[in-house]
């Protein structure tokens, strides 16, 4: 009992008064905005939508949905522009916890040697409201310690917050050859470190949020002319949380076997020290210009959370974790498909 009281009010009080930490998804590859702005409209095709959903332990949800594209129009210093922004949006059900972002991230690409290597730069401009209700919080002093039974109720200095911040990206892509390319980037967060750390107090240690940095890199590596490895990494650390995921899908290019899918993807990626991920996607063109792609993942947790199994309103099982990812391109050339899959694919 008292350690699923610690846990429930541990939950809380990150809410309440300490530094809040970003989200974070299982699927990074099916979020690039998100963790790189230096990405908007880094993509051949004219505009990409992608859409995201976690849920995690039946009880806290994310969202996510992204838009960018390239502006080829515009031209500055040799190079071209691209523009993303995003909703990303965070809910615990318990407490009615809500923290709702928008991003809006221009985005300058710049081919160093064409058709080899270019690099980019993105900004993030963040604007983040969070809530929470105050009726339904439960404090330690409101849990009776021998029934468990729960007393909501908590007079908060504050129960909304709203701060605006910026995040600077950049990223660089070398191509070993046209279908081997390479992809690595940094990304810096919080840059101001202003924001809405907390709700319940508003001290300025408890109201800042700690800047976070990122690392991501990809490729893809065709093996053949059917099978093709997409290997992935991201590292991240905000303070003193840190998070490492590496691992790879397997792309089988089927579409002369069927009309429903062009290609399936299987995959399995590591967080470190916390869980293992396994993924399943595929991929199908709808038009000649637009290919869809539907994604699938899920945490099985191995850290000790996983002890966790029941925490005590009953409702929280286990501490795995499930995804799922859609995503829309628009290509300007028509999609070509032959055999051996999408001749001129948007993934790679």
């Amino acid at each position: 009992m008292k350690k699923r009281l610690y846990i429930v009010i541990g939950v809380l009080l990150g809410c309440l008064g300490v530094q809040a930490q970003d989200s974070h998804f299982s699927q990074f590859d099916a979020a690039p905005l998100y963790y790189n702005p230096a990405l908007a409209g880094v993509n051949e095709c004219h505009n990409r939508i992608y859409t995201n959903y976690k849920g995690q332990w039946n009880t806290y949800n994310t969202f996510l949905i992204s838009y960018d594209q390239a502006l080829e129009k515009l031209q500055l210093l040799g190079g071209t522009l691209g523009l993303g922004g995003l909703v990303v949006a965070d809910y615990a059900g318990e407490n009615s916890y809500g923290n709702t972002q928008i991003k809006v991230m221009p985005a300058y690409h710049y081919n160093v040697i064409p058709g080899m290597l270019r690099l980019s730069a993105g900004l993030d401009a963040i604007f983040d409201l969070m809530s929470i209700s105050e009726d339904q919080v439960v404090v330690g002093g409101g849990i009776n310690p021998i029934t468990g039974e729960k007393t909501p109720g908590y007079d908060m200095e504050h129960t909304k917050r709203f701060y605006a911040d910026m995040g600077l990206g950049l990223n660089a892509q070398y191509n070993i050859t046209p279908l081997f390319p390479i992809n690595m980037g940094v990304t810096f967060f919080h840059l101001f470190g202003s924001g809405g750390g907390g709700l319940a107090v508003n001290t300025s240690e408890a109201t800042n949020n700690y800047r976070r940095f990122s690392l991501n890199a990809n490729a893809v590596c065709p093996l053949n002319p059917r099978l093709t490895l997409l290997p992935s990494f991201i590292y991240t650390n905000q303070k003193k949380y840190n998070e490492m995921n590496f691992g790879t899908y397997l792309k089988c290019a089927i579409g002369d076997y069927t009309s429903f899918i062009d290609a399936l993807y299987v995959g399995s990626w590591y967080r470190v020290k916390d869980a293992i991920i396994l993924g399943l996607a595929f991929d199908k063109p709808v038009t000649k210009n637009w290919v869809l792609q539907f994604g699938l993942s899920y945490d099985v947790t191995v850290s000790s959370y996983r002890k966790s199994d029941k925490w005590t309103s009953g409702k929280n099982v286990k501490g795995d974790s499930f995804e799922l990812s859609v995503k829309l391109l628009n290509c300007r050339r028509p999609i070509v498909v032959n055999p051996e899959g999408i001749v001129n694919d948007p993934f790679r």
